[in-house]
């Protein structure tokens, strides 16, 4: 390492963690099937690929561009994979980078040029003496393209500066003849779409990792309640709060859950109940996930899968005779949804039910809950009160109970 030491920019701007450093275990990790894809194509370009069937149709370059979504494992998979593998991972010192971000970008292609020369001038000197099928003289250069890079950046897209000087004549750094992997992580589509045809000038494989879907989170969930079992909550719920959600944020929710459960009781040895509390955290906003910043910017990666797409069931309309996608009927309900009342009139309407009805609608909703059939009395209690349609029951039950303590609180205050 003494010859990248001589870099100063280099070191004030990246940072080198050995093998050794890295304390990721495996059962860290959420396996999805994307991410075989990353590991068979570093294992092959860790391999002396010369020798493989590949030569004769490509050289690859040793450079993969991966799109992901915020609060995905990817990072400690990637870093899982450096240290199982004794490779060097080399990667941004973010807090430099953000102090003087336009430094940064008039240093980057500079930096990486040096950056390269220096290592294979490194591996020129070792000479024979070196193995070169040894995978511990291999590095990993992951350049995490965080969305808080761009807006630093004044909008300037990262991606395409490399992109752009790597088709300079200048520009000169071979990944593979200096034993590096460059591993790019993007989180804007649109960035990629921008430079899509340049994109395999410079990159072998361009990966794109979609969101966990409902089965994955379901296992993340069952999984969570198997190493923990004193604590419990209503998996089919909180399936249903967390759609577009991804593995760190559900993971951080049970936490901070947990924690407020214990905040207002106690944690004992039998059962821990938290459903409502996880529910509550989310629908007040007091637990933020990641991806919801980057859907609020209006640059989501979330979209359906050709899967997806094909297992949507479709509903025969009879009077027009023609087939209705199940999506179009959701999107009306959402619109009638969007277009509700206001949430003071809302509050105003669950104190006035939970004055006069509150024991008889509690059992109403617990029977939506539980898909259970409705008597001709629920009917026409709901009749009395369909504004709690408008929400499902887990929230419905949150906000009765909300409004029967502010009903309590207003009889107190005046000697009721």
């Amino acid at each position: 390492m003494k010859d990248l030491n001589d870099i100063p920019e280099f070191l004030k701007y990246f940072r080198i963690i050995k093998p050794s450093e890295i304390s990721i275990n495996k059962e860290d990790i959420f396996y999805r099937d994307k991410y075989n894809d990353i590991l068979n194509y570093l294992k092959a370009i860790l391999t002396n690929h010369e020798d493989t069937q590949l030569n004769g149709y490509i050289i690859p370059r040793g450079a993969v561009l991966i799109n992901i979504n915020p609060g995905m494992d990817i990072l400690d998979y990637i870093r899982l994979i450096t240290k199982n593998y004794y490779l060097e991972l080399i990667e941004f010192n973010e807090i430099e980078i953000l102090n003087a971000p336009n430094k940064f970008l008039k240093s980057f292609i500079s930096i990486l040029e040096t950056f390269g020369k220096n290592l294979e001038k490194e591996d020129k000197i070792g000479g024979s003496e070196r193995d070169p099928d040894s995978t511990t003289e291999k590095k990993i250069l992951l350049i995490n393209q965080k969305p808080i890079f761009k807006e630093k950046f004044d909008e300037i897209n990262l991606l395409e500066v490399l992109l752009n000087a790597w088709q300079s004549i200048g520009f000169s750094f071979g990944f593979i003849e200096s034993n590096v992997i460059l591993v790019w992580l993007n989180y804007d589509i649109k960035d990629v779409s921008r430079i899509s045809e340049k994109l395999y000038d410079i990159f072998d494989l361009f990966i794109k990792i979609p969101l966990l879907n409902k089965i994955e989170r379901e296992t993340v969930l069952k999984d969570f309640l198997e190493r923990n079992s004193k604590i419990v909550f209503d998996i089919n719920d909180i399936i249903n709060y967390t759609e577009n959600w991804e593995v760190k944020d559900i993971k951080q929710l049970l936490k901070v859950g947990i924690f407020r459960h214990f905040l207002n009781s106690e944690l004992n040895e039998t059962s821990n109940e938290i459903t409502d509390i996880l529910i509550n955290l989310i629908v007040s906003g007091e637990f933020i996930p990641n991806t919801s910043a980057v859907v609020s910017e209006g640059n989501s990666n979330v979209e359906l899968s050709e899967n997806d797409i094909q297992n949507q069931p479709i509903v025969y309309h009879k009077e027009s005779k023609k087939l209705v996608n199940v999506e179009e009927i959701n999107n009306v309900i959402d619109g009638i949804r969007e277009s509700r009342i206001s949430d003071f009139m809302l509050n105003q309407l669950y104190e006035d039910a939970a004055s006069k009805n509150y024991t008889e609608l509690t059992i109403i909703i617990d029977k939506l809950h539980k898909k259970e059939p409705l008597e001709e009395n629920d009917m026409k209690m709901l009749a009395q009160h369909p504004f709690i349609l408008n929400d499902s029951p887990s929230k419905a039950q949150i906000n009765l109970e909300k409004a029967k303590k502010r009903i309590d609180l207003i009889k107190q205050a005046f000697g009721k």
